[in-house]
């Protein structure tokens, strides 16, 4: 990326989020976009390829969970291009971070991605979100566990309360449905052992506007046979 969209990035964090980035964050920032873009290419990572929307809807828009993120183990499912996991990361440089995802190609730009911005305690894991929630490696290991534009909140919920320990965070990153989405959740909340805590709505401007977080507490420990396997918890929302 060029100089001034680096400036950009380094501006708009400031006034839209309250946060500021380091030069070395800033340039992991630019050299990420530079990969996007070059992967993209090659693999469908993204429709979204403009300098300008990149930092805006991908890299803005990822750090705007930032001050919610809690904890030292943070999992974001379904990270496709690494959103909003990387640009979390990069802010968050001492935190661990496990990207999930089902499809290898994008962990493979991943993989290459984090060895050149040179991001450790983060690693790629190739799942299905249900069967990430199942294995007894991850389930009930988290603090915070974050996803985008994955899927709708019942949905989401049965991925992601069984990865939380108990007082764990989710943090759904939505857009003008938030509130629908909510009410549509009152049974899987019930279900799974979660409350909502707050939506928090912004707006960054560029056609990133009416952007929503739904903040979600694990409150209790999940029931065993959740999540369902794969494939069910989208066919049949809890």
């Amino acid at each position: 990326m060029l100089p001034e969209h680096i400036s950009l990035l380094s501006e708009l964090v400031i006034s839209k989020i309250g946060i500021n980035l380091t030069e070395n964050q800033l340039n992991q920032f630019s050299l990420f976009g530079d990969l996007l873009v070059e992967w993209n290419e090659k693999v469908n990572l993204t429709s979204i390829t403009e300098p300008e929307e990149i930092i805006v809807k991908h890299f803005l828009d990822s750090l705007t969970l930032t001050q919610w993120v809690q904890g030292d183990k943070v999992a974001d499912i379904g990270t496709g291009a690494g959103f909003p996991g990387v640009p979390l990361k990069i802010f968050h440089e001492h935190k661990s971070f496990y990207l999930v995802d089902s499809l290898a190609k994008r962990l493979d730009f991943l993989k290459e991605a984090i060895l050149k911005l040179g991001l450790e305690q983060v690693e790629t894991l190739h799942f299905r979100a249900e069967d990430f929630g199942r294995d007894n490696h991850y389930r009930g290991r988290f603090d915070t566990v974050v996803s985008r534009a994955l899927a709708r909140l019942p949905v989401l919920l049965e991925y992601a309360i069984p990865l939380l320990s108990v007082g764990g965070v989710f943090l759904a990153a939505k857009g003008s449905q938030a509130e629908e989405e909510v009410k549509e959740s009152t049974n899987a909340l019930a279900v799974l052992g979660a409350q909502v805590k707050d939506v928090k709505k912004f707006n960054l401007g560029l056609g990133a506007d009416h952007r929503s977080i739904i903040i979600i507490e694990k409150t209790k420990e999940t029931p065993s046979q959740y999540p369902r396997k794969a494939g069910t918890p989208a066919k049949k929302p809890l």
